[in-house]
């Protein structure tokens, strides 16, 4: 039987949003709670309506009418008309339904038409719509294009352009990628060209390519708005908000393997009319650094409902289905990948709230430490809170994104493996999972990408100062406390790797180079390991709050356990000798 609710259903992101996460810390943090005039007369008040948003309309609507329509969307696909996109009309449905459902503006300010709620409690309804149409979280999710307005524009564009978005009058676009400007954003070519007689007092011109939802109302476009000859690079890009009009033509629309329902676009600026965000020359160091990260938060939740709709469809399928004279699911090697799957997901669930709840407090703090003086007695200890948070949300950030898009694809392949031969036909909805999950490793920042980001911070101890607050909680003698030991002995494991990494220098060019491209090709190892330690000491806590969750912390940590020991063994061999070799390898035969 169908569920009837995303939300009441799903027991672990009940305990993430009900018990698990610091509302307390992030709603005093943020000035909602215990002062006058807030928005929450106390903690409980807040927590029950969250809740109370979760149940009805997020997760009743996903259930009973987003859910039922994903293969009707996944089916028809967008299309291109006369330079016109066309979405599937179930896909127009589901956004009329959004909207008037007051959710297209959940962390908008309310002063231009949005609920204000935190990043939080918008990542648990992504969560959830994602599950129901991996699609339509690609359109619901870009409400921080009308937040990169709010918190960069001018007042002008906040009261024209915001309320829209609040509304669900209008959708966006992050318009970004070039043919030859991917993952390097940098050499990004496209030309913003003031102009006095255009509207906002720029034109811009240039083609843009892999932009979703690139046929949205409103869209915020990085480009060249200085001199490449003196500002090359991140310098010379600036952001700006273009109107949907005759200017922007829809060129293609890209035939993609999934999310068939999220239209992808190439197009071509012809002038069109460019309103600057913020200042010159900050566009991607500044504002679409900070959408980006938005960004990939919502692609980890994303994964969280792709991950949690195959383990359903997986689950149900291996209880119903009977192969000599048994059920499925009683044959080890099925379990198994059942278990697998679902350990995985809630300690993933688990860090992905503790990175928004990074997010949220860097936020709320670091708006207030802009109101204040700095010879108030209370700047430094503010600032400080400030930076602890802001550290914790720029690793967690791209290692969530990185860890969760990979795991979902191996979960989505899991739950088809389970399905055997019926998974691979579209009669079961496993398939459009397993095909939708593919690009969550590529978009907003490939996984690689993501890696080195988080690499970055890893290299500066932000993780080890992580680590050791959640492992220096203390068990006892009990399984918690056996569990315990042995995500120890694998952390000083991790320590070991990364000193070993870290440590690596070079006497000359060539082995400095060597050293450089060790720690790159260790990076990923190491973003891993460091991950699933994070996870194990957070599954710990939980399991000590909720009996349930022993058997999934027993069934995680000694699988990560097991992985940190394997990354380990690669990372003491590592040298500088099998880079040239694999050179050697990769040349060979052409």
């Amino acid at each position: 039987m169908a569920s009837q609710n995303f939300y009441l259903d799903n027991r672990d992101l009940k305990f993430q949003v009900e018990k698990r996460v610091d509302w307390l810390t992030i709603l005093e943090a943020r000035g909602d709670l215990g002062q006058p005039g807030c928005a929450y007369e106390s903690l409980e008040e807040a927590v029950e309506t969250f809740r109370d948003l979760l149940t009805d309309p997020v997760g009743s609507l996903a259930a009973e009418r987003i859910a039922p329509r994903a293969a009707q969307i996944d089916q028809e696909g967008c299309r291109l008309e006369e330079g016109r996109v066309i979405l599937p009309k179930a896909m127009e449905q589901n956004l009329r339904d959004l909207a008037e459902a007051d959710l297209m503006g959940m962390t908008l300010p309310p002063q231009y038409g949005g609920l204000g709620f935190p990043t939080t409690l918008y990542t648990a309804a992504t969560e959830i719509v994602s599950r129901a149409d991996v699609s339509l979280m690609n359109l619901f999710g870009l409400q921080g294009i009308a937040e990169t307005i709010a918190r960069f524009g001018d007042e002008e564009l906040k009261s024209r352009y915001v309320p829209l978005f609040a509304k669900g009058e209008a959708t966006g676009a992050m318009v970004l990628t070039e043919p030859d400007a991917g993952s390097d954003l940098m050499a990004i070519q496209t030309r913003a060209l003031e102009d006095p007689s255009a509207p906002g007092g720029w034109r811009i011109r240039g083609v843009k390519r892999f932009i979703t939802n690139g046929c949205g109302d409103i869209l915020l476009v990085l480009a060249r708005s200085e001199d490449p000859e003196r500002f090359s690079g991140a310098r010379g890009l600036s952001l700006f908000l273009v109107e949907k009009g005759p200017e922007v033509k829809v060129r293609r629309v890209e035939e993609k393997m999934g999310i068939h329902g999220s239209p992808t676009c190439e197009l071509y600026f012809e002038g069109a009319p460019g309103y600057l965000i913020g200042r010159r020359g900050r566009g991607l160091t500044q504002y679409v650094n900070w959408l980006m990260n938005a960004a990939r938060l919502g692609v980890a939740a994303q994964c969280l409902g792709i991950g949690e709709a195959a383990y359903r469809e997986a689950l149900s399928y291996a209880g119903e289905r009977e192969q000599f004279g048994s059920k499925i699911i009683e044959f080890p090697p099925v379990a198994e990948m059942l278990v697998e799957i679902k350990a995985t997901l809630e300690a993933m669930r688990s860090l992905v709230y503790r990175t928004a709840e990074a997010v949220d407090l860097e936020d709320a703090l670091g708006a207030r430490v802009e109101l204040l003086d700095r010879k108030e007695a209370s700047y430094a200890e503010l600032r400080k809170k400030r930076d602890a948070a802001a550290q914790a949300a720029e690793l967690l950030t791209p290692m969530i994104k990185f860890y969760t898009s990979e795991a979902c694809i191996r979960i989505t392949n899991l739950a088809l493996q389970v399905h055997g031969g019926n998974g691979y036909m579209r009669d079961y909805p496993v398939e459009r999972l397993y095909r939708d999950a593919r690009i969550t490793s590529i978009y907003e920042g490939t996984s690689q990408m993501q890696v080195d980001r988080a690499m970055a911070k890893i290299t500066k101890g932000v993780l080890e100062e992580l680590l050791e607050t959640y492992s220096s909680k203390k068990f006892g003698a009990s399984r918690l406390g056996e569990l315990s030991q042995e995500l120890g002995e694998a952390k000083a494991i991790f320590l070991e790797c990364l000193e070993r990494v870290r440590s690596q220098k070079g006497a000359t060019p060539q082995s400095s180079e060597e050293a450089g491209a060790l720690r790159s090709l260790f990076a990923r190892r190491l973003t891993e390991m460091g991950a699933e330690l994070l996870m194990g000491y957070l599954l710990l806590e939980e399991a000590e709050l909720w009996e349930r969750k022993m058997p999934v912390a027993a069934h995680f940590i000694g699988e990560a356990v097991s992985r940190v020991h394997m990354h380990a063994q690669v990372i003491r061999k590592g040298q500088a000798v099998p880079i040239r070799e694999a050179q050697a390898v990769l040349l060979e035969g052409f």
